[in-house]
């Protein structure tokens, strides 16, 4: 990588986060007048204000810089800066794990479960509903693993799953959803363009899972499933990225959608991440990522002074 190069990732890199410092200026101001009990510690609101101030960057000998430090606050459900750090740290650990397990080589599918809504509906309940969904899908899952269990769900195929909760916003209203990653040594069937969705898009269906989700949910079936390759790209938002998203979607909401949803989070314990079957042990293991063994030659440091990023 030529030192141009390495220029434009830090330049990129610091662009980020003056739009991150500019959301959280704002979200402060809102919590402070409208949401004070989020924010009512004196230490977690100095935390946040002090989010990402300084920068430290180091380059190595073949030219290329890395993003070594900074003071991060760990919000990050508010901050953009936060959540982006926590995605891209949970992909790394999942590719890992992928390869620790050797699971390359299965069949994988990213499946998005929906729950029949209306502009009318408030949050609250929409959250309840899919929670109480994701939940008996999860018992479902869990109970056909049993051999004793003779009817069993269509989700116990599955070697494991890893589920997140996403919210976002359209003209039907808020729009939660469950995103699930899953692997298989099967071929599951998928048709293609099937169903329209509340936004007019066509998906890709399975008879099963419509019967079974429709089951769970009581009057909801629209869902949609593809097949991705880990083994061509494991980072990509394309492929396993895709469901750890929902850390970097919610800050991609208006900041009183944002208060709000983490308001619900806090005051009805929802869990907007699990992990189910073999990816309870990634959960429970601690998977160092290999830092390179180039030495630093050179750093530089940026911090926060008059609302942009000075070098010093």
């Amino acid at each position: 990588m030529d030192n141009n190069n390495s220029n434009d990732i830090i330049t990129r890199t610091v662009n980020k986060f003056r739009r991150s410092q500019e959301k959280k200026r704002e979200l402060i101001k809102y919590l402070i007048d409208n949401k004070p009990n989020l924010i009512k510690s004196v230490w977690k609101r100095k935390r946040i204000k002090d989010c990402w101030n300084v920068l430290l960057f180091e380059q190595l000998a073949s030219w290329e810089h890395r993003l070594k430090s900074g003071s991060f606050c760990k919000y990050d459900k508010f901050c953009l800066a936060c959540s982006t750090r926590r995605a891209i740290k949970m992909i790394q650990r999942f590719e890992n794990f992928i390869k620790e397990m050797d699971l390359a080589s299965k069949n994988w599918y990213y499946i998005v479960l929906t729950i029949k809504h209306s502009s009318n509906d408030k949050l609250d309940k929409l959250l309840f509903k899919l929670t109480k969904s994701k939940n008996k899908l999860a018992r479902n899952y869990r109970n056909s693993k049993r051999l004793a269990v003779k009817n069993k769900s269509f989700f116990s195929q599955f070697y494991g799953m890893v589920s997140s909760i996403e919210v976002t916003k359209n003209k039907n209203g808020r729009h939660p959803h469950l995103n699930l990653l899953v692997c298989t040594d099967n071929n599951v069937q998928i048709d293609k363009n099937k169903y329209k969705s509340v936004g007019g898009k066509w998906s890709n269906t399975n008879e099963q899972i419509l019967t079974e989700w429709k089951n769970i949910t009581g009057d909801s079936y629209i869902h949609n499933i593809r097949k991705i390759d880990v083994s061509q790209n494991h980072f990509s938002l394309n492929g396993i990225g895709e469901v750890f998203k929902y850390a970097v979607k919610f800050s991609s909401l208006e900041i009183d959608q944002l208060a709000e949803i983490v308001e619900l989070q806090q005051k009805k314990k929802y869990r907007f991440y699990d992990t189910y079957g073999i990816f309870r042990k990634m959960t429970n293991t601690n998977v160092k990522i290999k830092e390179q063994s180039t030495l630093p030659i050179l750093q530089k440091i940026f911090q926060y002074i008059d609302s942009d990023y000075q070098e010093i």
